[in-house]
């Protein structure tokens, strides 16, 4: 993994001295190494690793193994919202793991899950990235970064990087800049076209993600926002300064578990026109 040095010590502690505990949760946004963490995890354990999604058959499911598996194992529960049956049968078996088991939790928010199941776990916590760390990432197996200032400035994550390069850092940049030429000059049911091309679900790869085409609007109205204030022209610095602050809004509604991404991003394209027109 890039960077996470203090946190991967600990763990490497831990496991020296037998002492990481049989259930555990990991926290951190998407894509910045959870499921990469518990692989090396798993191979410092010596243990195989299963994925369990967090649903009430698979945990009963993974329950059942783990009283019977033979073999070393850590099962490890996907990021998702948990219902309460779930959590309670996951509490049962956490309050006495047994022999052959770990069981690992990767969450992206550890606030929305029973305050008894945080208890019993050794929790840890994927630290933000530097900008340097993403770089370096993002470096890996490349002679040449290319376009580093736009890797630099929307990425928080490896996985940001990933989902930039395979969306094509130059068509979402030119489609991003499109956009904020153009938002205020269509109709509003034009404008509202635009969540056609934009993935609010995190599942259609043919689309752009919306927390990076979020950042890039950001980005670029922060652009022309400095060229503004260059030329002195106070109506520029007016207008993209307002478009940084809805974008920053709407990013930061972004983090509110089970928010509507979809009702959301028609907001930001309203909200962007009344600023705008």
């Amino acid at each position: 993994m890039i960077g996470q040095k203090q946190l991967i010590s600990v763990i490497d502690n831990q496991i020296e001295l037998d002492e990481f505990p049989k259930f555990s949760i990991i926290v951190g946004p998407e894509g910045s190494g959870k499921k990469t963490l518990s692989y090396q995890i798993a191979n410092k354990l010596e243990c195989q690793r299963t994925f369990i999604e967090p649903k009430i058959d698979a945990i009963r499911e993974m329950i059942n193994s783990a009283y019977t598996v033979q073999t070393k194992t850590l099962y490890v529960i996907l990021d998702g919202n948990m219902s309460m049956p779930a959590e309670n049968a996951l509490l049962k078996i956490c309050e006495e793991t047994p022999l052959n088991t770990y069981i690992m939790w990767l969450l992206s928010d550890s606030s929305i899950i029973l305050d008894t199941l945080k208890s019993r776990a050794g929790i840890y916590y994927i630290q933000p990235y530097t900008t340097t760390e993403i770089l370096e990432y993002a470096q890996i197996g490349r002679e040449v970064v290319d376009d580093s200032d736009i890797i630099a400035d929307l990425c928080e994550t490896p996985g940001d990087v990933d989902r930039l390069r395979a969306m094509g850092i130059d068509k979402f940049y030119s489609f991003v800049e499109k956009v904020v030429n153009n938002i205020a000059n269509v109709s509003s049911a034009n404008a509202l076209k635009i969540t056609n091309n934009i993935d609010t679900k995190g599942t259609d790869a043919d689309k752009y993600d919306m927390i990076l085409f979020l950042r890039a609007f950001r980005a670029i109205c922060g652009r022309e926002l400095r060229i503004a204030i260059a030329n002195n022209d106070l109506e520029g610095q007016m207008w993209f300064s307002g478009g940084i602050k809805v974008t920053t809004n709407i990013l930061n509604q972004t983090r509110i578990n089970g928010i509507n991404k979809s009702a959301l991003l028609d907001m930001f394209i309203l909200d962007i026109r009344r600023e705008w027109v």
